[in-house]
């Protein structure tokens, strides 16, 4: 028997596609192995002084914190998720993160306490993030997105929903401080993984023509503010 959920899943990811396109500022999800030559600095030199402190995390010292759920299946399929860039953003008394958002998956945009935002960017290449930069940009152009509703947590799950993109939903257990992501299309609630940190922002983009795509959260990791980009399969 045919499994009609994923194939509604791409029509409905195919036509968000067509709204996020539209703008200028969302990064589309490069095919597996894409790159376009060069090699890039971890991060860029700072063009804006006062922009907040960004470090680059190495991709394996975040790995041990991601971890995909064994059971979850789809049909045939089975999920997969792979770290491909982390950063951290430095914050302080007077300017610490409040909000972000994305279209997309990269850009972020990230609203701190003292009424600036800044742009976090980076360059995928070779399967990771490299070139990370801020830039200071207007705290207006967040968009509003239809969202599917989510199948809600069994019974007795002390789980608080964060935010949803393109499908995703992202929940927050405070007890453990973990964040639970389910993919789009779910009809039950079946996580796709888990992450050990405590998110307060979730953004995503799938592929066109496949079950996957890129997912960026934004929250703590050991109390510090953390953007991670993962690649994920559902």
């Amino acid at each position: 028997m045919k499994n009609k959920a994923p194939v509604f899943a791409r029509v409905s990811v195919g036509s968000m596609i067509a709204v996020a396109a539209l703008s200028a500022h969302a990064q589309f999800v490069p095919p597996a192995g894409y790159s376009d030559g060069g090699s890039r600095p971890n991060v860029a030199v700072p063009s804006d002084p006062g922009a907040p402190l960004l470090t680059r995390i190495p991709d394996t010292a975040v790995s041990s914190l991601i971890h995909a759920n064994p059971t979850y299946r789809r049909g045939a399929a089975v999920g997969r998720v792979k770290v491909v860039g982390a950063f951290a953003i430095a914050e302080t008394s007077k300017a610490h993160v409040v909000d972000a958002w994305s279209p997309g998956f990269l850009p972020v945009t990230i609203s701190l306490s003292d009424g600036r935002c800044y742009s976090l960017q980076a360059d995928y290449e070779g399967g990771t993030l490299s070139n990370g930069r801020l830039r200071k940009v207007g705290c207006e152009g967040r968009r509003k997105f239809d969202e599917p509703t989510l199948p809600a947590p069994p019974p007795g799950r002390a789980l608080r929903l964060v935010g949803t993109a393109w499908g995703y939903g992202a929940w927050v257990d405070d007890r453990t401080k973990t964040t639970i992501v389910t993919a789009p299309g779910a009809t039950t609630f079946q996580p796709l993984f888990t992450a050990q940190m405590t998110s307060s922002a979730i953004m995503a983009m799938n592929g066109p023509d496949w079950p996957g795509g890129n997912v960026t959260l934004v929250g703590k990791i050991k109390g510090r503010l953390t953007v991670v980009t993962l690649e994920t399969g559902y």
